[in-house]
Parts: structure tokens; sequence; C-alpha cells
């Protein structure tokens, strides 16, 4: 059975914490997990550890890390930007595929799947194929358009100073940095390579057209809405199909 081993990151002279499950070098498969908004390094209810094990039971290693101000890395969730979450993503996608070799599998969640199709362009060689499952484009409609962030109005964010996420302080510069005209899709065609792109049906939190929308603006992709799922997969045959397809479109065994 794979052994799951502490790894870290440096970024800025700030440090990331994640796990890693099974082994990355030359002659595997390599797997980059990244976690959604608000979330941490075992993705929501286990998701990335469930896809991680599914992975190194057909030959790729995986990896996942909690981003600045999540989980146990440093930083604080009130200072989190999309830009700078771009950066620590690139970060770990130059790491890894240093570390295996070779370009690496990248799978992302939510927020996290719209930062990975922006660093996914930065870093094309390095990435083999693309994975967004509910990737959140919302985020900028529901802050620049509808001035609220997950149903919740961003009025008492002006006057505070702050965002309340859960019990989660979000600072303004995530807002400011989206109403000053963030595109999250303007450089995302850069990256050309295989891409899939899955989106529930009935997701509350980001409706499946913007999972659509990633499906037509990147060029090697291919979409796939699954009939009543949720934002969180949170069923056992809605992860079937999701680690099913994972499985399939990182190759296995091949890589």
């Amino acid at each position: 059975m794979a052994t799951t081993s502490p790894i870290t990151l440096d970024h800025g002279g700030r440090t990331l914490r994640g796990w890693q499950l099974g082994d990355v070098g030359p002659d595997r498969g390599a797997a980059l997990f990244v976690h959604g908004f608000g979330s941490t390094d075992t993705g929501g209810q286990q998701l990335f550890v469930q896809a991680a094990r599914a992975l190194v039971d057909h030959g790729v290693g995986a990896r996942s890390y909690s981003r600045l101000g999540h989980g146990t890395s440093d930083g604080d969730f009130a200072e989190i930007t999309i830009r700078d979450e771009v950066d620590q993503v690139v970060a770990m996608i130059r790491t890894l595929a240093a570390d295996a070799a070779g370009p690496v599998h990248v799978v992302a969640h939510s927020l996290g799947a719209v930062e990975s199709a922006m660093a996914a362009a930065r870093e094309p060689d390095l990435v083999r194929t693309l994975t967004l499952w509910s990737p959140a484009g919302v985020v900028v409609d529901d802050i620049a358009q509808h001035d609220q962030i997950q149903g919740k109005p961003l009025a008492p964010a002006r006057q505070q100073g702050w965002f309340d996420f859960g019990g989660m302080a979000l600072g303004t510069a995530f807002i400011d940095e989206v109403r000053a005209g963030l595109d999250v899709y303007a450089t995302i065609d850069r990256y050309t390579g295989p891409a899939e792109v899955l989106h529930g049906t009935a997701d509350q939190i980001v409706p499946v057209a913007y999972g659509r929308r990633y499906g037509e603006v990147l060029p090697g992709a291919t979409f796939t809405a699954v009939d009543g799922a949720d934002h969180g997969w949170s069923s056992v045959p809605w992860r079937r199909t999701l680690l099913d397809h994972l499985v399939v479109s990182t190759g296995g065994s091949t890589h």
C-alpha cells in the first residue's frame, strides 16, 4: 500500500504544507491537486484523498498542498488574492514537474480550477493534462456584477474591511482585485493540451454554464455535465463518476 508523506513548498518566504501519496519520479506519472476557495489540501469530504488513492492504484503519484491562508499552511485567509494563488499553483506545477522529470497532471476544484487553468496557461509545457471540477468562474460575476460572494452581500465588507466567509475573515484585497477587472478567461487558451471539465447540473454555487464555458474556451477540452451533481460532488455515485473519468484522462499506468 502506498504511504502518505508530509511535504512543504516555499512561496515568498512562507511555507505551504501538504502531502504526497505514492512515489513521484521519472518512471511514474504525477498529479497535482488544487483545492477550492476556503478549502484545504484534502478537498471537501476527502475528495482529493479519494482521487489520489484511485490514481496511485493506477500508477500515478499524487501531491496536494493547502495554499497560503488555508489548512496548516502559513499566511492568513484575510490576505489572499487570486493572482497570488495562481503564482502558488505555478510554483507547485514547476516543483512537481522537476521532481517527476516531465509534465504533470493537474486536477482542480472550484476556485482552484479557475486558478489552475490560469497557471496551466503560464506553464503549458509542464502540464500533461488539466482536469477541472466545477470551475468557479462565477466569482468574477458575483463580485463585479452582483456585489456578493456565494449569495452573501459585500456591503458589510466595505464597512468593516473584511468579508465573513463561514468564520474566516476575507480581506478586501481579494474583492478589489476582481473589481479592478480581473479576467479569468483571458489567457487560458494558451494551454492547448488535453483538458476535461466536469460540472454538476444541480450546482447551487457555480451554475453549470460556467463549466461549459471552460469547455469552450480551452482548445483541448471536453465538457461533461453530470446530471444532479452538486458543487461538492457529495454522493458516492457522483464521486465514482469523477474518479472513473480521472483515471481514464490521466492514462492510468500508461501516464
